[in-house]
């Protein structure tokens, strides 16, 4: 029986299966223009009455399921294949003329999908083991792998139910064997899965529901849902423990929030899950040698603008005339040497930049001190030392080696690796502080949040001690006048905090003037106080952004984010800083830290306290004095900084 023209459409597919491109297809007359998805595939036929014979209902039913088998087996390639659906005429008759003699289906694999998918596979995979690979060859495979599927899809849409399912049962082992090629190699397989169900995660620690692939399909990795049988802390370290065990280094655990279900656990706190990873995916990217390349030349250039930070404060130290000259921009000539520096010695005054260029550099070397200080490795000082002990064979060198190892057992300091420090210069404050990354697994958020805060508390701890010290010896103390640099008054009005403690000790008579002297010790440790306040806004991968994801939640995290943009947007928070840290905390720190396993449990012991302490003390030293008497005069003027 000659089939009616919606069931040459309906086997077709048109609109179920957007993976293959179609030859025009007829359409039912009844239909009056271009049918829909709803129409092609719930509408009846109107071609046939309610009568019909049996056998076109028969034939309907069929080339219908054929068309869900297509649909079902070849989700998800509409990445994998170059795809263009032609036009359909626009005269009904034609086409049904014009589809009873030709191909229903024809296919192509566009090569710069394919191609594009082979140097990114190529890429992950060189980079995850550095192994190196021909990438015409992978090029090559996919191409052939992909044309094979394509292939097997066309036979199933030209075939019975019959010939259809033993097409179909190949097509899902094609597929399965392409999602294989782009699975890493360290993919965590059934064998394995079966293990951790039953060895690992079991029936008194955490019962298992389901497993499936995570997200990021490409990972590798699995997503492990189910109920926890005990405390979620006993049940993470009872996991981690028996995969370390079980498969040593070859998978990373981490606890993440159930996808699926947003209802609290009955033992406390949001229902979890596992993430089970590749180690070879979890873990950070390693450090490369441009990074040290890198971190060099960003110290020399920080040192230089600290340099150069000195070098203007104690510009009253040259000559008045050269002064003079260089307040007029139309006196600029570089061919020119400036009026009053013929004879001039530059070394006293090179020197005079020292005590607020080596203030500058100690806050920010006690910072990054402090950083590493919590996450040195307790085996690094003594399996060295022991290393070195057996080698001379000294008795009593291997007695203190051993009690170092019990000490550094008992303190509990984290075994974390951090990459190069990559310092920010800034000309107004000598630098922005450091990009400093981890470079391994951070267990919990605990050890996120002091590591973090490690930093910031050594760099303030520093730098109050030079603002107390140099604001002393400015209000009176012992020393010679030529120490001292002249500041304009205006720019105490930069911190509300900071400005109103010098205002305090200075006196109202003194900040009358114009100008007051100070010593170099207090632009350091003012500096010092700006960049740590900085440093500590709670956004992005800064270490106030970590301490508050840690501390807080990732939820948390986003809105004081949301909030510190809008601070810095404004010229609310850091003044003329403002923009230049928002334009840098856009550009190399505004993603937050992934790498902790344990995402669930905050912070504890006080550190939120801590951190909400930490953070009004930043805001109360960016935010602005607010301007009176002279100071509005100054303003209007246009002088106020």
């Amino acid at each position: 029986m000659r089939p009616c023209h919606c069931q040459i459409l309906t086997s077709n597919g048109v609109g179920a299966t957007p993976l293959l491109r179609r030859r025009p297809v007829a359409r039912c007359t009844a239909f009056r223009g271009q049918p829909n998805k709803q129409q092609q595939r719930l509408a009846p036929c109107p071609c046939r009455s309610s009568a019909g014979d049996e056998s076109s209902t028969s034939s309907d039913k069929v080339a219908e399921k054929s068309s869900g088998k297509i649909a079902t087996t070849l989700a998800g390639l509409d990445a994998l294949l170059g795809i263009q659906e032609e036009k359909q005429d626009a005269d009904d008759h034609k086409a049904s003329d014009e589809a009873k003699g030709s191909d229903k289906l024809s296919v192509d694999v566009s090569p710069d999908v394919v191609k594009s998918i082979a140097q990114a596979d190529l890429s992950r995979r060189n980079a995850s083991n550095g192994k190196g690979k021909d990438s015409k060859d992978v090029e090559k495979q996919l191409s052939d792998q992909m044309t094979r599927i394509v292939d097997r899809a066309k036979q199933l849409a030209s075939q019975d139910t019959e010939q259809g399912k033993v097409t179909e049962q190949n097509l899902g082992k094609d597929f399965e064997t392409l999602l294989g090629m782009l699975r890493p190699e360290e993919s965590v397989n059934k064998d394995d899965i079966k293990i951790l169900k039953e060895q690992i995660f079991g029936p008194n620690v955490f019962w298992v529901t389901e497993t499936r692939a995570t997200d990021d399909f490409l990972n590798g990795g699995i997503v492990v849902r189910g109920n926890l049988r005990a405390p979620r802390d006993q049940v993470f370290e009872t996991v981690l423990k028996g995969v370390k065990q079980t498969f040593g280094e070859k998978y990373q655990v981490f606890l993440v929030p159930d996808p699926d279900s947003e209802e609290a656990d009955p033992k406390g706190g949001p229902r979890v899950a596992f993430q089970v990873l590749p180690n070879i995916v979890a873990q950070p990217k390693p450090i490369v040698r441009w990074q040290y390349a890198a971190a060099t030349a960003l110290f020399g250039l920080t040192l230089l603008s600290a340099t150069q930070l000195g070098l203007l404060a104690n510009v009253s130290k040259l000559p008045k005339e050269t002064i003079e000259w260089l307040a007029r921009p139309e006196n600029y000539d570089p061919d020119r040497t400036p009026p009053g520096l013929e004879g001039f010695d530059p070394v006293p005054f090179l020197l005079s930049s020292l005590p607020i260029t080596a203030s500058v550099m100690a806050t920010q070397f006690a910072h990054e001190l402090g950083h590493r200080v919590v996450a040195f490795r307790k085996k690094g000082i003594a399996g060295c030392s022991c290393a070195v002990a057996q080698a001379v064979g000294h008795q009593g060198l291997l007695q203190i080696c051993h009690a170092i190892e019990l000490i550094a057992e008992a303190l509990p300091v984290m075994q974390i690796k951090l990459g190069p420090s990559l310092f920010i210069p800034n000309s107004q404050i000598g630098t922005f502080g450091a990009v400093t990354q981890f470079k391994s697994l951070v267990r919990n958020n605990t050890d996120m949040f002091d590591v973090s805060f490690a930093g910031p508390a050594a760099a303030a701890a520093t730098s109050l001690v030079l603002f107390v010290v140099g604001l002393a010896w400015s209000a009176g103390g012992d020393i010679p006048k030529e120490t001292l640099v002249p500041v304009p008054t205006q720019l105490f009005q930069g911190s509300l905090l900071l400005g109103s403690i010098a205002n305090t000790v200075l006196g109202e008579s003194a900040m009358r003037n114009a100008n007051v002297l100070i010593h170099p010790l207090l632009i350091g440790g003012w500096c010092g106080l700006v960049a740590t306040a900085l440093n500590s806004l709670p956004v992005g991968s800064l270490d106030g952004g970590k301490m508050t994801q840690a501390a807080y939640g990732q939820s948390a995290l986003a809105i004081t984010s949301f909030f510190t943009y809008v601070g810095l947007g404004l010229g609310f928070l850091g003044s003329s800083l403002a923009l230049p840290f928002g334009l840098y905390v856009l550009i190399c720190q505004r993603t937050t830290e992934k790498y902790v396993q344990d995402k669930i449990t905050p912070a504890a012991g006080g550190r939120q306290t801590a951190l909400a302490v930490l953070i009004i003390a930043s805001i109360l030293i960016l935010l602005p004095m607010l301007p009176s008497g002279t100071d509005a005069a100054a303003v209007n003027n246009g002088t106020f900084l």
